[in-house]
């Protein structure tokens, strides 16, 4: 009887930590925990409880997923303007959504992110942005240049990775983005 105390109070603190280390991942769990939860006389509207912890674990996803479009967005804009007036200004918004990325991320999110449909939408957001100021934007790669480990490291550069996205660019005309300037 008392080891059996002993291993729920330790799988209650492994609870309890995994809330702060990993929140997805505690969203997804203690949501099935509450499904397992006998209906009997239980007055608690588990299904709807349940349902509102596994939305905070989705708001999770979009919000990381929203600070990484936002810097790559900044990093295409550095990558095919780079002589901008605005390129410090991007550098330094880029630098900022990818920290707050890097201080979101928990274990469990990473393999829910959805890397290219956040590229493909990051490199629309450039364009039509761009465009605005009549900065043609050279074809980009289909496929996100950088990598989620690159886009969630901690000593992650702005500049360098702008350089990565450069390198990918396809442009026949070197000069072609060079339009009206901020």
């Amino acid at each position: 009887m008392l080891l059996k105390m002993q291993v729920a109070r330790d799988i209650a603190m492994a609870r309890s930590q995994q809330h702060d280390t990993d929140f997805y991942s505690w969203t997804q769990d203690q949501a099935a925990l509450l499904r397992a939860l006998p209906r009997g006389s239980n007055l608690l509207d588990i299904d709807n409880i349940a349902e509102e912890i596994e939305d905070m674990g989705r708001a999770e996803i979009k919000e990381i997923s929203s600070l990484l479009r936002q810097t790559l967005v900044h990093l295409v804009k550095i990558a095919c303007d780079p002589e901008a007036p605005s390129v410090a200004h991007w550098v330094g918004e880029a630098s900022g959504f990818q920290g707050d990325a890097v201080l979101a991320n928990s274990p469990g999110l990473r393999q829910r992110l959805d890397l290219p449909k956040i590229w493909s939408v990051a490199k629309r957001n450039a364009t039509d942005s761009l465009a605005e100021y009549g900065v043609v934007v050279p074809p980009l790669p289909e496929e996100c240049p950088l990598t989620l480990d690159q886009l969630l490291d901690a000593n992650f550069s702005p500049r360098e990775a702008a350089a990565e996205v450069s390198a990918c660019t396809h442009s026949d005309d070197t000069d072609q983005g060079r339009g009206y300037r901020r």
